[in-house]
């Protein structure tokens, strides 16, 4: 017997949301670049690719992303609150620049040994906060590591000294700059 296919959505994919996540504490500290960018990265997960999703700045201009400041704070902030959290981490690969690799945390991750990303059942981390003011410390306390991390980063290196040049070291070195002209000689 031939095994009937059901029909797809006739409005195309969809982004699924559970009440349970919206309803969360760590839900209503969102700031709205955050929020939007859940919504962004949910729309491009399929139904395997959790755990393979990238949202660097060049896969997310497209979204309307423009800003990599706001993007940077937005992952930050579903991350430390739980939503979302790095499953490969990125940098660079036999001289290619990588992004980081996330997943959703409400949903289970497949295994995807191409890209390097293990299963992972849904651990719902952004559950754990019971209150809306335990996520709000958890926010601040988080993005002040994140600000202290940039001002290591950003600390000047010391420079290694310059070496002093030499300006005649030896007595064949013409003294000035050669010219073949002799109208620049001044004859």
């Amino acid at each position: 017997m031939k095994r009937q296919r059901v029909p797809g959505d006739p409005n195309g994919p969809h982004a699924r949301i559970y009440h349970s996540l919206l309803n969360s504490a760590a839900w209503r500290v969102l700031g709205p670049s955050s929020v939007k960018l859940f919504i962004d990265m949910r729309a491009a997960l399929t139904a395997t690719n959790n755990g393979n999703l990238a949202a660097s700045l060049a896969d997310m201009k497209h979204r309307g992303w423009s800003s990599s400041s706001t993007l940077a704070k937005a992952l930050y902030e579903l991350r430390a609150l739980g939503f979302i959290s790095v499953t490969v981490q990125g940098g660079l690969r036999r001289g290619a620049r990588v992004p980081n690799l996330y997943r959703f945390t409400d949903l289970p991750t497949l295994e995807q040994p191409r890209v390097g990303v293990q299963a992972i059942e849904a651990t719902h981390d952004y559950r754990q906060f019971g209150s809306v003011k335990e996520a709000e410390q958890a926010l601040v306390k988080g993005l002040e590591q994140l600000q202290e991390e940039g001002r290591k980063k950003q600390q000047p290196k010391k420079n290694p000294p310059v070496r002093k040049s030499n300006p005649s070291s030896s007595e064949s070195e013409p003294e000035a700059r050669f010219s073949s002209s002799v109208f620049e000689q001044g004859a």
